[in-house]
């Protein structure tokens, strides 16, 4: 069959195994990931378009803060003269709740907050508010509604990481959606509320959708990139669809999130905001607010979320990085180091819609097929401390891989209908044939270790690349990165020497000529190509223009040259030099079908086909015989050849 030769974009690779992954704690369990990580390890980048400075609301998005004071209430039922004086609690700024209406209850004065869609309460860390009993209710369209309690955030950094070191405690974010007003209400205390209490409103513009579908992924959404799959060997499976962070307004990032060794599982959350998001536009201004909300109020580098998932099934991009590299979140306190966080937008009481439930499996079977994970698995994980909700701390608990956060919280989360749904995202996660991708990269790399660099993969390469093929990187980009290594270009130096000179390299022979290939002056495969122009060469010829050309045919032909053929460039070598002949021959449409032939065993393990091989031979003349590697390496036979190899 003949290999249809396309030009391709190459992906810059860089080094031969690619990024280590950072090194877990060799005592701990197999599926054991290390809980913390070193912080400003591996850096997330803040993705090109968004506004704003680190730590500040993006373009758009406004937080207010207004600082609550709970004054103390006397057994008499009279409200205490707080320490702070009063006129200043009447200033801008500060929202006193000193209105007592039942003896257990205090309310605050209505705070204006039109424009802003989004409030939580924020405490110091040292603050105890667990009998303050915060409720919030909100004013739309004159009417309000009834009472909210508001819950302490059951998310949050685990200890040690970038995000817990500016974390402030507080609620979880409220939708307040068109509000144009709402009222705070506490537990009247003889204590008081404590001091720190702060309210944060939280407001954004929507973002323009370009389409006019309500709940449409087609929102210009940008989709993963992946190689091609034989649906001979898996089915093929489209890669998800993902809203970007610049499409849906993402904040900047305050600081940089750690970045673990590698995914183990997924923690499966709703965000227990509300359900009434009509249009995409609607969606995408929530969670901005969330962002927001979760960087500039709660004190963490980015949302806390890897991923969300709309009621329509869309995809939307958490933390920045979280497309190809495990970076660790602040969903699930002491369970974030090696889980991909995903939530479901809103609250889910009842079970998630179907479209729904299909996104949380595609991006958790996405992103735990790139690291070889079976989403129906279970695993020992460690965890030391992650916060004062946490169920396990300092020891392994047991969990399925997809795991809902109410398994490792004391906490609602992801709703009961979210959490019945998770038998039936786990096995879709599966069969989204994400993991088969990864077993199926495996075998690639370690064909292409085995034809490129003639010897197994290392453990760390085998990991790196197969991640990286079943994540998105096409197979050529694989070829063109273990072709331009270092330990390429030494192994075909030595070829070169053995096969043309029939010696060993001298020590400032290989550091020339690597010199040289690294530095883009002389491909790779030129080394031999001068060397049949070299003195060396013509001596072992035994020295007569007859037998050098006669080694050269046997060499670029594989048969002699003939009385006629041997007279003709015996007789040029005069005229026009060695050189030019070497020229004339090397690169001659039958050297180059002999070449490209080659690359057909060598790869294939077959004979070419005619037309297979005349394509390749001209590729090789036009663009050199690299791309005759990249092409016939990257190519679907050599796939599928691969996994017969190593199954």
């Amino acid at each position: 069959m003949f290999l249809q030769f396309a030009l391709v974009a190459i992906l810059a690779l860089s080094g031969l195994t690619g990024p280590a992954p950072r090194a877990q704690d060799s005592s701990a369990p197999k599926d054991r990931v290390v809980a913390q990580t070193v912080a400003g390890g591996s850096a997330s980048t803040v993705t090109p378009g968004v506004t704003g400075a680190p730590g500040t609301p993006s373009d758009g998005v406004s937080v207010k803060k207004l600082d609550i004071v709970v004054p103390p209430v006397e057994p008499s039922g009279k409200v205490a003269t707080p320490d702070r004086p009063l006129e200043t609690q009447g200033a801008a700024g500060v929202v006193v709740a000193d209105q007592l209406v039942a003896p257990k209850r205090v309310e605050s004065k209505v705070v204006e907050a039109a424009g802003f869609q989004t409030l939580g309460v924020t405490w110091p860390k040292e603050a105890a508010v667990g009998d303050l009993g915060g409720q919030v209710r909100t004013r739309t369209d004159g009417k309000w509604s009834k009472w909210v309690d508001l819950q302490a955030g059951d998310n949050g950094p685990d200890a040690g990481t970038a995000d817990a070191r500016h974390a402030v405690h507080g609620t979880d974010p409220v939708s307040i959606g068109h509000a144009d007003a709402v009222q705070l209400a506490f537990a009247a205390t003889a204590k008081g509320g404590p001091a720190g209490l702060s309210l944060a409103l939280v407001g954004s513009a929507q973002k323009p959708v370009s389409t006019g579908v309500v709940g449409s992924s087609a929102v210009g959404a940008a989709t993963i990139q992946t190689a091609a799959y034989s649906t001979a060997v898996v089915q093929a499976v489209a890669a998800p669809t993902v809203i970007t962070r610049a499409q849906w307004g993402a904040p900047a990032q305050a600081c940089t999130p750690d970045v673990a060794s590698t995914l183990v599982g997924a923690a499966v959350h709703h965000t227990a905001t509300t359900n009434d998001y009509w249009t995409v536009a609607d969606a995408m201004q929530q969670i901005s607010n969330i962002a927001a909300y979760h960087i500039n109020v709660r004190g963490w580098c980015d949302i806390g979320y890897n991923f969300i998932v709309d009621k329509w099934g869309n995809i939307y991009e958490g933390r920045a990085g979280s497309l190809t590299q495990p970076v660790v979140g602040a969903h699930a306190g002491g369970f974030n180091t090696g889980t991909v966080g995903v939530s479901m937008l809103g609250t889910y009481d009842a079970a998630p819609p179907p479209a729904t439930q299909q996104g949380v499996a595609q991006i958790i079977g996405w992103r735990l097929g790139a690291y070889g994970i079976d989403p129906q698995g279970s695993m020992s994980y460690y965890t030391s401390d992650g916060g004062a909700g946490v169920r396990y701390r300092n020891q392994n608990v047991a969990l399925p891989r997809v795991f809902g956060h109410r398994d490792v919280w004391f906490t609602e989360c992801p709703g009961n209908g979210g959490y019945s749904a998770l038998p039936n995202i786990r096995p879709m996660a599966a069969t989204s044939g994400y993991a088969a991708r990864f077993t199926q990269a495996r075998s690639v790399v370690k064909a292409l270790y085995q034809d490129l660099l003639l010897r197994g993969v290392d453990p760390v390469g085998l990991q790196t690349w197969s991640a990286m093929l079943a994540g998105g990187a096409s197979q050529t980009a694989l070829v063109a990165s273990l072709t331009s290594s270092d330990e390429y270009i030494q192994l075909r130096i030595r070829q070169a020497y053995r096969e043309v000179l029939g010696r060993v390299p001298d020590a400032g022979g290989m550091a020339a000529w690597s010199q040289a290939i690294r530095a883009g002056s002389l491909p790779v495969d030129g080394v031999q190509r001068i060397f049949y122009d070299s003195q060396e060469y013509y001596q072992l010829s035994g020295g007569t223009r007859g037998g050098y050309i006669d080694l050269l045919y046997r060499t670029a032909f594989n048969r002699p040259a003939s009385v006629s053929e041997s007279l003709y460039w015996s007789n040029l070598i005069a005229v026009v030099g060695r050189s030019k002949v070497v020229d004339g021959i090397w690169f001659s449409m039958e050297a180059a079908l002999y070449r490209a032939g080659n690359y057909y065993t060598v790869f294939l393990k077959r004979d070419p086909d005619r037309a297979g091989q005349e394509g390749w031979a001209l590729v090789l003349l036009v663009q050199g015989e690299g791309a005759v590697r990249i092409g016939i390496a990257g190519s679907e036979e050599y796939r599928l050849l691969s996994l017969q190899r190593y199954p």
